[in-house]
């Protein structure tokens, strides 16, 4: 079952529709701080638009980490300074695959679509979305009580 059947099947108020939402809030300020990061380092300094890319993911990234894990996921994941840098490792690693997908749809969209390297970037962020509230809805802040509750859920949908 894909992500989107899923979501489909949750009712509107459940807890995973209402993360979705507060993890697209945190992702629409995430892109903000990423396209400022970027159109500074690629239109102000002159950096290469890959590298520039790249720089305002990684800002973006750690920016996003820090606001799902004190909102989006606040009441998901153990309390503590080494399973927050645990949870920051493993976000940190999904947006890595994410990163690397989106950088090489940027590639594409510039060099064979010929789109401006500005306009590319705000695409390659639309290539990740899905992906990354996946891996973190299933990976980063997956707790054994959330992966009940689905077991459960799921078993009652097939009855």
């Amino acid at each position: 079952m894909s992500i989107l059947d899923t979501l489909h099947k949750r009712s509107l108020f459940s807890p995973q529709n209402k993360r979705l939402v507060r993890y697209l809030l945190v992702g629409a300020l995430g892109f903000a701080i990423n396209q400022i990061i970027f159109v500074l380092a690629f239109n102000g300094i002159g950096i290469q638009y890959i590298i520039a890319g790249l720089l305002g993911s990684g800002v973006s990234i750690f920016a996003n980490y820090v606001m799902n894990d004190s909102w989006t996921w606040k009441d998901s994941g153990a309390a503590g300074i080494v399973q927050w840098f645990w949870r920051g490792i493993k976000y940190g690693a999904t947006r890595v695959v994410g990163v690397g997908i989106g950088s090489i749809a940027q590639i594409v969209f510039v060099e064979i679509f010929v789109i401006d390297p500005v306009i590319s970037n705000v695409l390659k962020v639309g290539v990740g979305v899905l992906w990354g509230f996946g891996a973190s809805e299933k990976w980063v802040w997956s707790s054994n009580k959330s992966s009940r509750n689905e077991s459960t859920t799921s078993a009652a949908n097939n009855d």
